[in-house]
């Protein structure tokens, strides 16, 4: 779930009133959406989700928007194999390692993954002792295994970018600023109208949209960290 920022308190809510009122579904005196359970909007409002919670889901997989950072830990047990990371995991954070702090040790993924162990060692599944590796497990959950399987209880930490997804009408929307906010709603906006007629093809009618792709460049643009450049190929001075 979102975290607020410290900046600009812009919630789901807003963000789905500013959507119907760009596609003019609110329009003029009419009240703003107060709550999702709203009976004469609800089928907009539900459209204007989705095309919200699906533009922070693309803008968030281009790794436009970082992810909020978390410590996670993983209490072992002897015997158990398998863990499952927190369940806001997106991905570790930078090098993925886990660290154990009463020893100073970190242990990283084993090279090749899990292919690579059951390809090195066959009996690698009952072999028990202070593990030295993990891998990820197979699985519909991101889970991970550990090579050697724990022979008793150990602690580690691990630092992992969290969901900021969005569920809820106080949840906020993680931008900085009200330019990058009404940026975001823009192309928002136009995600709902290709999902509001139902626009075959949505991720290629997207991309030929001008005015999708207009307000994408200038979200680029607010949300770099440092100067954009003016002007393309070097400069000889």
């Amino acid at each position: 779930m979102a975290v607020a920022s410290e900046s600009l308190d812009f919630t789901f809510l807003n963000a789905v009133n500013r959507v119907l009122r760009t596609n003019t579904l609110i329009r003029g005196d009419d009240d703003d959406i107060t709550t999702f359970s709203d009976v004469q909007h609800n089928a907009n409002l539900n459209v204007a989700k989705i095309a919200i919670q699906d533009e922070l889901t693309e803008i968030t997989a281009e790794r436009l928007i970082d992810l909020e950072l978390a410590e996670g830990t993983l209490t072992t047990s002897a015997g158990a194999r398998v863990y499952a990371v927190a369940s806001d995991f997106i991905r570790f954070a930078g090098t993925a390692f886990l660290y154990k702090a009463d020893a100073n040790r970190q242990i990283y993924e084993y090279p090749g993954g899990r292919d690579g162990l059951r390809s090195t060692i066959f009996d690698y599944k009952p072999q028990s002792g202070e593990p030295n590796w993990w891998y990820w497990e197979p699985s519909g959950r991101k889970r991970i295994g550990l090579y050697q399987v724990p022979d008793k209880a150990y602690t580690y930490t691990y630092d992992y970018e969290r969901s900021v997804y969005v569920t809820v009408e106080a949840d906020e929307i993680p931008l900085h600023n009200q330019e990058e906010a009404d940026t975001f709603c823009q192309m928002a906006a136009r995600r709902f109208k290709f999902l509001y007629e139902r626009v075959e093809n949505l991720p290629a009618a997207l991309m030929q949209d001008p005015m999708y792709t207009n307000a994408k460049s200038r979200l680029y643009n607010l949300m770099t960290h440092k100067q954009p450049r003016r002007a393309y190929g070097r400069s000889y001075r």
